[in-house]
């Protein structure tokens, strides 16, 4: 199954709900980067402080799905958030209640908690693939989209990508 596309609407109900949990900054960041970026869960578990260099975010070799590097720009948004959650602290970014850095596993199901918990339905790639659509959705080429995904065949990235009222309105009537 498919994660949902979600709504600028659940995703307020998932920043509410952020808001209101031990370690909020965390959990924001966490949903953030998702809803921006589209990372994946074996992305965020991997994270360091140090992969945040200037307006980039440099994913380095062997922490993504094809085991390659890539770049993405961040805005103040994220890097406020980043802020917010870690301090000065440098290291991994994402670590439970015992300090151990999250597992893919543990950063996917802390976010199925989050999104059951404000009562959203969705998993831990519905930020991605709502990200991806929305791109398309804005006219955003989808060998633009497929790179920022970090995949190497547009077959791909075709995967995630939902159609929308806009784009069938513009197909029609365009």
């Amino acid at each position: 199954m498919r994660a949902p596309i979600i709504t600028d609407t659940d995703f307020d109900k998932l920043f509410a709900l952020t808001d209101r949990m031990e370690r909020p900054a965390m959990y924001r960041l966490m949903i953030l980067l998702t809803k921006k970026l589209g990372l994946r869960p074996i992305e965020l578990a991997g994270m360091e402080r140090g992969w945040f260099v200037g307006s980039e975010l440099r994913i380095p070799l062997g922490h993504s799905k094809r085991k390659q590097g890539r770049s993405l720009p961040v805005n103040s948004e994220i890097l406020d958030a980043l802020s917010a959650h870690m301090g000065n602290d440098w290291g991994r970014v994402f670590r439970n209640a015992s300090d151990d850095a999250f597992t893919a596993n543990g950063i996917s199901e802390a976010i199925r908690r989050i999104y059951k918990m404000a009562g959203v339905q969705g998993s831990c790639y519905s930020g991605r693939r709502t990200m991806a659509t929305r791109m398309v959705d804005n006219k955003v080429n989808i060998a633009v989209v497929s790179k920022v995904l970090g995949h190497s065949s547009i077959a791909t990235t075709q995967n995630y990508i939902g159609v929308t009222d806009t784009m069938m309105r513009d197909a029609l009537f365009a």
